[in-house]
């Protein structure tokens, strides 16, 4: 029962942090819902784009997650504060190039994705914004992962909760010119998530340098050793490839689908969103599997780390089985508020239904992935990650959407069919993992600040 509560102390904020970055979608979808079907395409191309960015440096904050755990565990977060900064001064370097790239780009990747002139017209400067906000987004993440890693999940619940807030009020307010602002139409969304992501970082920043520095003394400057650059480096590419795998994998999807029609991108992006709400469970449970797992491992506990991922598995479990029957009952009723065009709902529900009896799959993947971080046993996740993207899911997308012309059925067909494998793969790997043998990456003798 103690395990339990530790368990549930861990995934209770984290759910309730991706809720708000999922209830922020849900919201936001439906205020440029009303904008027009172009409007809801624009913010899912987008979305994709942006979750593909992010997978290419989700490295950084997958690999800060897992071994600041570990150190932790280990009570030697004196290399964690180091490993802490080699990773912002990676996130220093990729958000200016993100800055540069923003006003290069955005009209390329849209007509890449195969985006009509309406899309690319109104979306370019969508596109161009929301990059912007990424720059904030890199540090924010990183900070998120260190705060997660000591076992400091309320603070990102916190922090995630004011800028989904700000997002929506700011999308609202400006995208339909409300209470004397600037009507800004689609645009007012974007500038909301520039705003917010800024403010998340200032609160992110203050805490990590402030809060924490008493306990921790994160404002205290780390000699940093080669030796640690190079594990950041090789960790941080290890699970970016993971990341990128599964991104670039929705990237072409999603441009499958884009050349369907508006209609099709709506309902696809209208499905996806719901089906996001299944993540937030699994999501939850995921991050504290590798919390817990990677703090076992510092403190030498291998079995102990075995069971927390198990246990955390079974309890992600009973919270997925209970979405799935609720996803495919009210699958109507729930995609009727996104938009009042019924060829958009209609064509989404049938997507919905067919998904929701993967989530079980889907959910164990997610959280025995996160086991397998806290382990550092990311060479194997990276190498299925690649292996199921590129040798099923983009061959089959493509094969049955354009070979065999199945549309939407098809490419979630595919989809469908890469949860399942990648929920019994990493659920094997979990098993026959050779716990005994397991232990902290990168030991170097660093004296400990934590008592």
């Amino acid at each position: 029962m103690k395990l339990v509560i530790q368990i549930l102390r861990l995934a209770i904020p984290s759910i309730a942090t991706f809720s708000s970055m999922t209830f922020t979608g849900l919201l936001l979808l439906m205020i440029v819902g009303k904008m027009g079907a172009a409007a809801i395409a624009i913010v899912g191309i987008t979305n994709v784009l942006m979750y593909n960015m992010w997978a290419l440096f989700a490295g950084i904050q997958g690999t800060i997650n897992y071994l600041v755990a570990q150190n932790f565990g280990s009570k030697t977060m004196a290399q964690g504060n180091q490993r802490m900064q080699i990773a912002l001064l990676f996130s220093t370097v990729i958000s200016i190039l993100v800055l540069i790239a923003s006003f290069i780009t955005p009209h390329e990747f849209l007509k890449m994705m195969g985006a009509n002139p309406t899309i690319l017209a109104l979306g370019t400067t969508y596109f161009q914004i929301r990059m912007a906000a990424f720059m904030f987004t890199i540090f924010n993440t990183v900070f998120f992962a260190y705060f997660r890693a000591i076992g400091d999940t309320r603070t990102p619940m916190i922090i995630s909760i004011i800028n989904s807030a700000t997002v929506v009020i700011l999308a609202y307010v400006l995208g339909y010119g409300k209470f004397g602002f600037p009507n800004l139409g689609l645009q007012g969304a974007a500038w909301g998530f520039l705003c917010a992501e800024g403010i998340a970082f200032v609160l992110c920043a203050f805490v990590y340098f402030a809060v924490l520095n008493k306990t921790y003394k994160t404002r205290k400057w780390v000699s940093i050793e080669r030796y640690q650059v190079k594990l950041m480096l090789v960790e941080s590419a290890k699970l970016s490839t993971l990341e990128l795998s599964n991104s670039l994998g929705m990237l072409i999807f999603t441009s499958c689908i884009t050349r369907l029609g508006t209609v099709a991108i709506a309902a696809n992006e209208i499905a996806l969103n719901i089906l996001s709400f299944g993540f937030m469970p699994s999501n939850g449970f995921g991050s504290a599997s590798t919390i817990g797992v990677g703090q076992e491992i510092g403190r030498g506990r291998t079995l102990e780390a075995r069971k927390f991922g198990l246990v955390t598995t079974y309890l992600g479990l009973g919270f997925m089985t209970l979405f799935s029957i609720g996803l495919f009952l009210f699958a109507l009723p729930v995609a009727k508020l996104y938009t009042p065009e019924a060829t958009v709902y209609l064509l989404a529900i049938s997507l919905i239904h067919l998904a929701s009896f993967i989530q079980l799959f889907n959910g164990a993947g997610i959280i025995f992935a996160g086991g397998l971080r806290g382990v550092g046993d990311t060479t194997f996740l990276s190498r299925t990650a690649l292996i199921l993207n590129w040798v099923l899911f983009i061959p089959c997308t493509i094969l049955l959407t354009s070979v065999f012309h199945l549309g939407q059925v098809g490419a979630w067909t595919s989809l469908c069919s890469l949860n399942v494998l990648q929920g019994l793969i990493n659920g094997w790997r979990y098993m026959t993992y050779k716990w005994t043998s397991a232990k902290t990456q990168g030991d170097t003798p660093v004296v400990s600040w934590v008592n």
